[in-house]
């Protein structure tokens, strides 16, 4: 919440728990932001976001809204939606928070130019709750006159993509990408999908409990993988490249798991 609150987003939350749950949730958890309750699911109807895979006869569960969040402005406008149809890995606040601030493709200007793309790779959290998603950013300055191949490219040509190693426990999403848009290469005719300017690509990834190892006594998560890419000019394509990376990060000292068993209990 502190980052919420130095850049002045507001965070609230909307369930179909009646008040007194909230209320004694709030209160056993320190809760500092405000929590709203739709006992009859009406707000949750009108955005559409009923959650279908929860049969209506009699479930306990029936009336809860498919897991996810929106960024909002200033005028009432949704900049931004996050939603998943398993309530088991959710976006974080990190994600959250630069979307509501439009941030989640800006790209800090270079400090000189280039000759060649450049990619800085980040994990955007220093700690992986159990099945909360957070986010591979992969950021390439792409020098003037040249452009980096998006999704779909030819048999042969490498589009610009995050690739994360297969391990237990690690579960990776669809990749992010900002839009694309068509070039035709003077020198094959060659049309392509390419990206404009600098590019961000984020890949969703999240640890379901499985994936920690005790390094030196401590709980630790170890991710590794690669981002690849290629480019080209207006005439002529470039050579695939490719960047590894591995980080780790450490787990937070309770899990989510841990809060949902908490919470389910007030629930009851």
């Amino acid at each position: 919440m502190p980052a919420f609150d130095a850049a002045g987003v507001k965070l609230y939350t909307l369930t179909y728990d009646e008040v007194d749950a909230l209320a004694d949730y709030s209160k056993a958890m320190g809760v500092t932001f405000t929590m709203l309750s739709d006992p009859n699911s009406e707000v949750i109807r009108a955005f559409g976001i009923l959650n279908t895979l929860i049969p209506s006869d009699e479930h306990p569960w029936y009336g809860i809204p498919f897991p996810g969040a929106y960024a909002i402005d200033a005028d009432g406008v949704i900049v931004a939606k996050f939603f998943e149809r398993n309530f088991g890995a959710r976006f974080g606040s990190e994600q959250l928070l630069a979307a509501a601030l439009g941030r989640r493709f800006e790209v800090e200007p270079a400090a000189s130019p280039a000759a060649e793309v450049t990619v800085e790779v980040r994990l955007d959290a220093d700690r992986l709750l159990s099945g909360v998603l957070h986010e591979i950013v992969a950021t390439f300055r792409v020098p003037e006159g040249q452009h980096l191949y998006g999704e779909p490219v030819p048999d042969g040509l490498v589009a610009a993509t995050i690739e994360v190693d297969d391990a237990p426990g690690i579960i990776s999403r669809t990749l992010v990408a900002p839009p694309t848009s068509r070039l035709t290469l003077a020198g094959s005719g060659d049309t392509l999908e390419v990206y404009e300017g600098d590019v961000v690509l984020r890949l969703p990834i999240a640890q379901n409990g499985r994936a920690m190892q005790k390094v030196d006594g401590k709980r630790h998560v170890d991710i590794s993988g690669r981002v690849r890419w290629q480019s080209c000019d207006d005439v002529e394509c470039g050579l695939p490249q490719s960047q590894s990376f591995d980080f780790g990060s450490k787990p937070a000292s309770r899990s989510s798991r841990t809060w949902d068993r908490e919470w389910d209990g007030y629930r009851r």
